[in-house]
């Protein structure tokens, strides 16, 4: 996993890989009502973190992108849907090299502006596009590799887990 990382014949494997994949899920469904939402692990949390990149015209570094990721299996670890062991294969290398450690806490420049607390994040993801009368959609795993579709979460839970990550609670 560690090549994937480094670059060369192994990223690019990986590249053509996904992609691959990806085409095979978009060919099947083409209007993103099934398959291919499940596609977009952690979206909701990387729609929240990238809007306030965009506030402050800070690009979000590659490595960053997917801690969106290692904050869905977090959070599908609080809400009881994975193990905290499944959780924490996320966190730690080879599975994104490191590249996760809590993204609340390293946002520079968050803090002073506002951005870092739960209420502010919680207000970004309001405005997804994938919100639905008002309730957030979160992609967040039942197992290891296998994504679901979540309609259904709490919003207080959503902010608990946003204060504790950004160090409020």
């Amino acid at each position: 996993m560690a090549d994937i990382f480094s670059g060369g014949a192994a990223r690019e494997h990986a590249i053509a890989t996904s992609c691959r994949a990806k085409a095979a899920i978009v060919s099947r469904d083409e209007r993103e009502t099934g398959e291919r939402r499940t596609a977009h692990l952690g979206h909701t949390f990387g729609h929240a973190l990238e809007a306030a990149n965009r506030l402050f015209r800070s690009p979000v570094p590659r490595r960053r992108r997917f801690r969106r990721m290692v904050l869905a299996a977090e959070f599908s670890a609080k809400l009881g849907m994975i193990s905290e062991q499944d959780a924490a294969r996320h966190r730690t290398p080879p599975c994104f090299g490191g590249a996760c450690r809590p993204i609340c806490k390293d946002i520079a420049g968050f803090a002073q502006e506002g951005l870092a607390d739960a209420d502010a994040l919680m207000a970004l993801m309001a405005q997804d596009k994938k919100v639905k009368r008002g309730k957030l959609t979160f992609i967040l795993l039942e197992a290891v590799g296998r994504a679901v579709i979540a309609n259904d979460v709490e919003p207080s839970l959503v902010r608990d887990f946003l204060e504790a990550q950004t160090g409020q609670a």
